[in-house]
């Protein structure tokens, strides 16, 4: 307790890319608090039903029955700005207009049966979150009797997330002990997905609004659902050494009745949104993800183990059709990125793991948007019951454009984005 206490504290101020949520909508593993807390290595999923979302072929070694639960919350911020300079163009400072924070938090299930040599897999977890809150207050610069009065919000509201519900399989022949084979699929569902983009006018027009009626549009969207399918491999090349790979291949989605639609802004040669009635339904081709990771054990007398793993998302492979009055795609034709983890668990003589991990991820939007994590964590056994706990942090910082520009406005700079968040993970095994 007192590890996680300290665990906690070093993370109390603290996700980046979350404005390009319903743009970015590749496949994240749903892991285990354990496997997040080594840098969200599919090979710290050991015997866990868990694997079954990032490679079904580790989780073999399960003592018959094993349940997981795994809840998991967000806490996120938002700082938006803009240079302020003297009448001989010097730099003074930053002016913060907009800081936002919330929550967000969801919980995923696993379940798996089997031996040594094989398994069956079960879960329902969240695949992608699709939340993200941006609320500017506007006050008027009439300076009445109330002194600068709120005359209005410029707002943009996404909400909802795509579950998964996953089967699958893991087995090792018999004449190949060293290896072992698995595979899983994930049937995608959507949950009350809602998009929401304008500006909110509370009493009368004012130069500081970015329209002089009310434009916000809020929609709700249904989403068609898909199929992700998963294959994996393990390789045991020795007692101390083990490698994974692994493929994603991602379904492709529908959603009826988008409203607010992503295209390439050309100033900036980023993704914006636009509201768009017209458009019926937008098709979403998804990237696939290969995945390789190397488990070691050092021959230490207390147990110590260290993971790492490399994963290649293809990015080029992204794309979304409109479908309305005319038909238009965004297909921004990125390059393919990386993403980088490693983490170490070390137990002590008294049976408590302390765990440590870091992630680099590239964005495939702009290099500013590369986003690193650190990830630490701990467990805690009683018997059959094992309790897993994790918290990470990260900070990204990236400039854009004026979200509701004013008409007549001059920003001699783009606005900078400040961005962070933590995660606070449990997960709770129980073995039959």
């Amino acid at each position: 307790m007192k590890i996680l206490a300290g665990i906690l504290l070093i993370a109390s101020l603290a996700h980046g890319q979350t404005f390009y949520s319903n743009v970015l909508l590749n496949n994240n593993p749903y892991h285990s608090a354990r496997a997040n807390a080594l840098g969200g290595t599919a090979l710290a999923e050991w015997g866990h039903p868990s694997a079954i979302t990032s490679n079904p072929a580790v989780a073999l070694h399960m003592p018959g029955l094993r349940l997981a639960l795994t809840g998991k919350g967000w806490h996120l911020r938002e700082r938006r700005s803009f240079p302020v300079q003297d009448t001989f163009g010097d730099f003074l400072t930053d002016n913060d207009y907009v800081h936002n924070r919330y929550w967000i938090s969801d919980a995923g299930f696993f379940a798996g049966y089997g031996q040594n040599t094989w398994s069956v897999l079960l879960g329902y977890t969240p695949v992608r979150n699709l939340n993200y809150i941006y609320e500017e207050e506007i006050r008027s610069a009439t300076y009445d009797y109330n002194r600068d009065p709120l005359v209005g919000y410029h707002q943009v509201t996404f909400s909802g997330q795509i579950n998964g519900l996953s089967v699958g399989a893991a087995w090792s022949p018999a004449a190949f002990q060293w290896l072992q084979m698995g595979v899983s699929a994930t049937k995608l569902m959507g949950n009350r997905i809602e998009r929401g983009l304008g500006v909110t006018v509370i009493d009368r027009p004012d130069d500081r609004l970015a329209s002089d009626t009310t434009t916000y549009s809020l929609f709700d969207t249904d989403f068609q659902g898909g199929m992700d399918l998963r294959t994996g491999l393990v390789f045991n090349l020795t007692k101390r050494h083990t490698l994974q790979l692994a493929y994603t291949l991602a379904g492709e989605v529908e959603f009826e009745n988008p409203g607010v639609i992503a295209y390439m802004d050309s100033s900036l040669m980023m993704p914006a949104y636009t509201v768009d009635r017209s458009i019926v339904k937008q098709t979403v081709q998804r990237p696939n993800t290969v995945s390789m990771g190397l488990r070691y054990i050092p021959e230490n007398i207390l147990k110590t183990e260290l993971f790492a793993q490399a994963d290649l998302t293809l990015w080029g492979g992204l794309e979304n059709e409109y479908q309305g009055a005319d038909t238009t795609t965004f297909s921004p034709d990125w390059e393919h990125c990386w993403a980088f983890r490693i983490g170490a668990e070390h137990v002590f003589s008294s049976g408590i793991p302390m765990r440590a991990g870091f992630s680099y991820t590239e964005s495939p939007v702009r290099n500013e948007l590369n986003r690193s994590e650190i990830h630490f964590g701990t467990g805690y056994q009683i018997e059959t019951l094992v309790l897993d706990l994790n918290v990470s942090w990260y900070e990204s910082i990236y400039h854009y454009n004026d979200l509701f520009p004013i008409e007549g406005e001059v920003r001699v700079a783009r606005d900078k984005v400040r961005e962070a968040g933590v995660r606070v993970m449990a997960t709770l095994t129980y073995s039959l």
